[in-house]
């Protein structure tokens, strides 16, 4: 049997753990658009830094991982769609390669909204490894000396936090009227928000990027208008960070019959491919793990929960399926945090149908606890300061 992985990142890593716990012997083909190893895609704020090691970035082993585990991996070696009927995948310039078993573990592309001078030289997302590498290049250049982040969510935030150590001026344009809209409230977003400020963190909310300014086909400038008017401001930015949300990469299904999740009642895209509790999408030969699916939590909803830790169990599951098991997935949980050296905060859960909450406080921590039915169905936190190192 022939299984191919499509993606190098959490889920196809476990997934290949998994596989070879049960299978050694088949073969096993990886596919990645990247030149790394697999990397632990929750320290990018480090490789900015500059203070994680090889070892902890590359947290399975670096290459030794794929001769253990018996994979023929082939870097740069973008797939840009899946033949199922044909049990093919084809690779960008045309190759195509079969599969028995395919698990689509392709993980979530950053989404750069259509803003003018989006192109210019300084501009860039902060999604991947290279993302990393470039904006630690361009600090340590010196050519940098302001920074402007669109979107306060948990990159972004943490983007900031670091790159204010590094000795930048920073500015976060945030659309909401709170940093970290999709994880905490406005209460408990107003509380994390304070002590960065006090570190010198500027917050522009209830705001939007108009454009982008440059000259000589450098960043400038970036144009942002307060939500509801017409009256522009220009922020000075040398660099403009792009931390606007990411997309499940369901192109590669486009052209197919398997499944992606669409709400039932507007007919929109909402997630990715959709996935039952066996990691199988509608194609009983092909799987999917990660951010590329929308698989079923564990209050039993349907729903695209695109973090680390998930990821790694769906790819589990999926990897011990492909090998001819039959395990169920126990449902997903969107745990998520952010640390920085101000404070910590975290959410799981879901909230936003809650019938009732309660906080309560203790040696500088705020905890909030939502319930629905009389059972806990969500929490919220915003603690103290993490240790120095943040991320290993």
């Amino acid at each position: 049997m022939r299984v191919v992985i499509v993606g190098n990142g959490p889920a196809a890593v476990s997934a290949v753990e998994a596989f070879r716990k049960v299978d050694p012997h088949s073969d096993i083909v990886m596919l990645s658009d990247e030149e790394f190893p697999a990397y632990a895609p929750n320290c990018m704020e480090n490789v900015i830094r500059g203070d994680i090691s090889d070892h902890a970035l590359f947290y399975k082993g670096g290459f030794e991982f794929y001769e253990r585990h018996r994979v023929d991996l082939r870097l740069k070696k973008e797939v840009v769609a899946i033949d199922n009927k044909r049990k093919v995948v084809v690779c960008k310039g045309g190759e195509e390669i079969a599969y028995d078993k395919c698990l689509l573990a392709a993980g979530a592309y950053a989404f750069v909204p259509p803003i003018p001078g989006r192109e210019l030289g300084g501009v860039t997302t902060a999604k991947n490894l290279y993302d990393a590498l470039r904006i630690r290049e361009w600090v340590l250049s010196g050519r940098v000396k302001r920074v402007v982040i669109v979107g306060a969510g948990p990159i972004g935030v943490e983007d900031a936090e670091t790159l204010r150590h590094m000795g930048l001026e920073v500015h976060v344009v945030e659309f909401f009227d709170r940093i970290l809209p999709r994880m905490l409230d406005k209460y408990m977003a107003d509380r994390y928000q304070k002590p960065l400020e006090e570190e010198g963190i500027h917050f522009h909310l209830n705001h939007q990027v108009v454009a982008i300014h440059g000259e000589d086909g450098w960043v400038e400038a970036v144009e942002i208008r307060p939500n509801g008017t017409d009256k522009s401001k220009f922020i000075r930015a040398d660099m403009v960070i792009l931390s606007t949300g990411v997309r499940p990469r369901t192109n590669l299904v486009s052209n197919t019959d398997i499944k992606i999740h669409i709400d039932q009642v507007t007919g929109r895209v909402v997630g990715g491919i959709l996935v039952n509790e066996y990691q199988q999408t509608s194609d009983p030969d092909v799987y999917a793990a990660g951010d590329i699916c929308s698989g079923i939590d564990a209050w039993g909803n349907v729903r695209w929960i695109a973090l680390f830790p998930p990821a790694q169990q769906a790819g589990t599951i999926a990897g011990f399926n492909m090998a001819g098991l039959r395990v169920k997935n126990p449902g997903l949980v969107d745990y998520n945090a952010v640390k920085t050296r101000a404070s910590t905060a975290g959410s799981g859960g879901t909230f936003e149908d809650a019938e009732e909450s309660f906080t309560f406080e203790w040696e500088g921590k705020l905890v909030k606890v939502f319930l629905k039915e009389d059972s806990v169905c969500g929490y919220q936190f915003v603690g103290l300061g993490s240790s120095k190192t943040l991320n290993p």
